[in-house]
Protein backbone atom coordinates (compact mmCIF):
# COMPACT_ATOMS: atom_id res chain seq x y z
CA UNK A 1 0.00 0.00 0.00
CA UNK A 2 1.17 3.68 -0.72
CA UNK A 3 -0.13 6.70 0.86
CA UNK A 4 1.17 10.12 0.52
CA UNK A 5 0.23 13.81 2.24
CA UNK A 6 -0.17 15.95 -0.53
CA UNK A 7 -2.82 17.13 -3.59
CA UNK A 8 -5.66 17.98 -0.73
CA UNK A 9 -5.59 15.40 1.52
CA UNK A 10 -4.17 12.18 1.57
CA UNK A 11 -3.72 10.18 -1.73
CA UNK A 12 -3.43 6.25 -1.31
CA UNK A 13 -2.62 3.44 -4.18
CA UNK A 14 -0.92 -0.06 -4.47
CA UNK A 15 2.23 -1.35 -5.69
CA UNK A 16 4.30 -3.95 -5.58
CA UNK A 17 8.13 -4.78 -5.37
CA UNK A 18 10.16 -5.50 -8.15
CA UNK A 19 13.70 -6.11 -6.93
CA UNK A 20 15.22 -5.46 -3.69
CA UNK A 21 13.99 -2.18 -2.20
CA UNK A 22 12.16 -1.21 -5.51
CA UNK A 23 8.34 -0.65 -5.54
CA UNK A 24 6.60 0.02 -8.65
CA UNK A 25 3.30 1.80 -8.86
CA UNK A 26 1.59 4.76 -10.73
CA UNK A 27 2.80 7.97 -11.57
CA UNK A 28 -0.16 9.40 -10.71
CA UNK A 29 -0.37 7.71 -6.97
CA UNK A 30 2.58 9.49 -6.29
CA UNK A 31 2.68 12.92 -8.51
CA UNK A 32 2.78 15.62 -6.25
CA UNK A 33 4.08 13.76 -2.91
CA UNK A 34 7.07 15.11 -1.59
CA UNK A 35 7.35 12.09 1.09
CA UNK A 36 5.29 9.19 -0.22
CA UNK A 37 5.41 5.46 2.38
CA UNK A 38 4.79 2.34 1.49
CA UNK A 39 2.77 -0.42 3.71
CA UNK A 40 3.93 -3.99 3.83
CA UNK A 41 4.00 -6.72 5.85
CA UNK A 42 7.07 -5.12 7.86
CA UNK A 43 5.52 -1.99 8.82
CA UNK A 44 5.61 1.38 7.05
CA UNK A 45 8.65 2.58 5.41
CA UNK A 46 9.46 6.11 4.38
CA UNK A 47 10.21 6.21 -0.07
CA UNK A 48 11.77 8.24 -2.57
CA UNK A 49 10.47 8.57 -6.05
CA UNK A 50 13.96 7.08 -8.12
CA UNK A 51 11.83 7.01 -11.93
CA UNK A 52 8.85 9.19 -12.57
CA UNK A 53 7.46 8.78 -15.87
CA UNK A 54 3.80 11.05 -17.03
CA UNK A 55 3.64 9.53 -19.96
CA UNK A 56 3.40 5.98 -19.45
CA UNK A 57 1.88 6.82 -15.59
CA UNK A 58 4.38 5.22 -13.98
CA UNK A 59 6.76 5.30 -11.30
CA UNK A 60 9.26 3.31 -8.90
CA UNK A 61 10.10 4.21 -5.48
CA UNK A 62 13.42 3.16 -3.52
CA UNK A 63 12.31 2.12 0.19
CA UNK A 64 14.52 0.26 2.72
CA UNK A 65 13.70 -1.92 5.12
CA UNK A 66 11.15 -4.20 2.97
CA UNK A 67 10.47 -6.92 3.86
CA UNK A 68 8.14 -8.39 0.54
CA UNK A 69 9.43 -10.62 -1.90
CA UNK A 70 9.88 -9.37 -6.03
CA UNK A 71 7.04 -10.40 -7.85
CA UNK A 72 8.25 -11.79 -11.20
CA UNK A 73 7.03 -10.09 -14.94
CA UNK A 74 6.01 -12.08 -17.61
CA UNK A 75 6.44 -9.95 -21.08
CA UNK A 76 5.25 -13.29 -23.49
CA UNK A 77 1.88 -12.86 -25.43
CA UNK A 78 -0.90 -13.12 -23.16
CA UNK A 79 -3.95 -14.77 -24.87
CA UNK A 80 -7.34 -12.90 -24.29
CA UNK A 81 -9.08 -15.09 -22.25
CA UNK A 82 -6.40 -15.76 -19.79
CA UNK A 83 -7.29 -15.94 -15.84
CA UNK A 84 -5.77 -13.70 -13.36
CA UNK A 85 -5.92 -11.53 -10.46
CA UNK A 86 -5.51 -7.90 -9.09
CA UNK A 87 -3.68 -7.54 -5.83
CA UNK A 88 -4.46 -4.68 -4.12
CA UNK A 89 -5.66 -1.69 -1.90
CA UNK A 90 -8.97 -0.76 -3.30
CA UNK A 91 -10.60 1.84 -1.48
CA UNK A 92 -7.23 2.54 0.68
CA UNK A 93 -8.48 -0.03 2.55
CA UNK A 94 -7.36 -3.73 3.26
CA UNK A 95 -5.21 -5.76 0.73
CA UNK A 96 -7.51 -7.57 -1.67
CA UNK A 97 -7.05 -10.43 -4.14
CA UNK A 98 -9.75 -10.25 -7.09
CA UNK A 99 -10.54 -11.92 -9.92
CA UNK A 100 -9.55 -10.67 -13.36
CA UNK A 101 -9.34 -11.75 -16.93
CA UNK A 102 -7.71 -10.58 -19.73
CA UNK A 103 -10.17 -9.15 -22.98
CA UNK A 104 -8.13 -7.77 -25.10
CA UNK A 105 -4.43 -6.26 -25.61
CA UNK A 106 -4.01 -3.03 -27.53
CA UNK A 107 -2.22 0.43 -28.14
CA UNK A 108 -4.31 2.95 -26.42
CA UNK A 109 -3.43 6.25 -27.66
CA UNK A 110 -4.67 9.68 -24.77
CA UNK A 111 -2.65 12.24 -22.21
CA UNK A 112 -0.61 11.99 -20.00
CA UNK A 113 -1.45 11.96 -16.09
CA UNK A 114 -1.82 16.31 -16.24
CA UNK A 115 -3.90 15.82 -19.05
CA UNK A 116 -1.36 16.93 -21.91
CA UNK A 117 0.41 15.98 -24.87
CA UNK A 118 -0.52 12.50 -26.77
CA UNK A 119 1.10 9.39 -25.27
CA UNK A 120 0.77 5.77 -26.40
CA UNK A 121 0.43 2.91 -24.20
CA UNK A 122 0.75 -0.83 -24.41
CA UNK A 123 -2.35 -2.07 -22.20
CA UNK A 124 -4.79 -4.90 -21.54
CA UNK A 125 -8.25 -4.28 -21.07
CA UNK A 126 -8.87 -6.29 -17.73
CA UNK A 127 -12.56 -7.88 -16.80
CA UNK A 128 -12.38 -6.78 -13.01
CA UNK A 129 -13.68 -4.49 -10.32
CA UNK A 130 -11.19 -2.01 -10.24
CA UNK A 131 -12.32 1.20 -8.12
CA UNK A 132 -9.33 4.15 -6.96
CA UNK A 133 -6.99 2.36 -4.44
CA UNK A 134 -6.26 -0.36 -7.00
CA UNK A 135 -4.00 2.16 -9.09
CA UNK A 136 -0.41 0.75 -9.44
CA UNK A 137 -1.47 -3.19 -8.23
CA UNK A 138 -0.27 -5.97 -10.16
CA UNK A 139 -2.09 -7.85 -12.61
CA UNK A 140 -0.89 -11.35 -11.77
CA UNK A 141 -1.83 -14.61 -13.75
CA UNK A 142 -1.67 -18.46 -12.21
CA UNK A 143 2.07 -18.83 -12.18
CA UNK A 144 2.45 -15.91 -10.26
CA UNK A 145 3.84 -13.46 -12.53
CA UNK A 146 2.96 -9.99 -13.36
CA UNK A 147 1.83 -9.33 -16.89
CA UNK A 148 0.27 -5.95 -15.79
CA UNK A 149 0.38 -2.84 -13.76
CA UNK A 150 -3.26 -1.76 -13.30
CA UNK A 151 -3.89 2.17 -14.01
CA UNK A 152 -7.22 2.86 -14.61
CA UNK A 153 -10.97 1.53 -14.52
CA UNK A 154 -13.50 2.22 -17.97
CA UNK A 155 -15.49 5.23 -17.27
CA UNK A 156 -17.76 3.57 -19.87
CA UNK A 157 -18.32 -0.07 -19.31
CA UNK A 158 -18.48 -1.61 -15.51
CA UNK A 159 -16.31 -4.79 -14.06
CA UNK A 160 -13.70 -3.45 -16.83
CA UNK A 161 -10.15 -1.83 -16.03
CA UNK A 162 -6.55 -1.53 -17.62
CA UNK A 163 -3.12 -2.45 -16.85
CA UNK A 164 0.09 -1.50 -18.74
CA UNK A 165 1.56 -4.30 -20.09
CA UNK A 166 4.49 -5.65 -18.33
CA UNK A 167 6.68 -4.57 -21.59
CA UNK A 168 6.31 -1.01 -20.93
CA UNK A 169 7.52 -1.05 -17.68
CA UNK A 170 10.24 -3.45 -17.36
CA UNK A 171 12.88 -1.18 -19.53
CA UNK A 172 11.51 1.86 -17.30
CA UNK A 173 12.51 -0.64 -13.72
CA UNK A 174 16.10 -1.16 -15.49
CA UNK A 175 16.37 2.69 -16.34
CA UNK A 176 15.20 3.14 -12.52
CA UNK A 177 18.10 1.05 -11.12
CA UNK A 178 20.43 2.78 -13.64
CA UNK A 179 18.96 5.74 -12.84
CA UNK A 180 19.48 5.16 -8.91
CA UNK A 181 19.19 8.98 -7.51
CA UNK A 182 16.13 10.67 -6.55
CA UNK A 183 13.78 12.26 -8.84
CA UNK A 184 10.70 14.69 -8.60
CA UNK A 185 7.35 13.84 -8.85
CA UNK A 186 6.21 16.85 -10.28
CA UNK A 187 2.89 18.58 -9.52
CA UNK A 188 -0.49 16.94 -8.74
CA UNK A 189 -1.90 14.38 -11.34
CA UNK A 190 -5.17 15.95 -13.20
CA UNK A 191 -8.61 14.57 -12.07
Amino acid sequence: KIEGQGCGGIVEGSGFVVSPGLVATNAHVVAGIKTPYVFDSSGTHTAVAIWFDPNLDFAVLKVDGLSDSPLTFNTDNIAHGTPGVVLGYPGGGDFTAKPAAVLDEFTATGRNIYNQGVTNRDVYEIRADIIPGNSGCPLVIKDASVIGVVFAQSTTYNHVGYALSANEVVSEISQAKAHNQAVSTGSCAAE
